[in-house]
């Protein structure tokens, strides 16, 4: 809605806009440190700049606010996704993940509670922070 109106403007002049040249160049080039370092960038990519409000931990404004459950996330799929692409190689079904899984040692994972400190490092309570 920022870039024009349809109505008086035709799409491809509103894609092309600088506006919107600036908005994906933004994606890029206004990370911060944080995301420049992180180990799951490239499954983010900093998310879209209209989300990246809050401060990292060092105080850097432009982290994405889902940047936790972010990390929490792609680090738990980390290792069956590693697993369907070696199934995909050897030219087997990615379902097979599943009795992987089934057969793999569970792994105890820690449940952040509404009144415990917010794992993006904030200092908060997770229920008035991220979670």
């Amino acid at each position: 809605y920022k870039l024009g109106n349809l109505n008086e403007t035709p799409l491809v002049d509103l894609v092309f806009s600088e506006t919107q040249k600036r908005f994906g160049q933004d994606k890029k080039t206004t990370l911060p440190s944080d995301c420049l370092e992180c180990d799951v960038r490239f499954a983010c990519h900093g998310e879209c700049p209209k989300h990246r409000f809050v401060r990292t931990k060092s105080g850097e404004f432009g982290l994405n606010y889902l940047c936790a459950g972010y990390k929490l996330f792609f680090n738990h799929i980390d290792e069956p996704m590693k697993h369907m692409c070696n199934l995909l190689h050897h030219k087997k079904a990615p379902a097979g993940v599943m009795e992987w899984i089934k057969k793999r040692p569970k792994v105890k994972t820690e449940i952040i509670g509404r009144n415990d400190a917010c794992s993006c490092g904030s200092g908060k309570k997770a229920k008035r922070c991220c979670g």
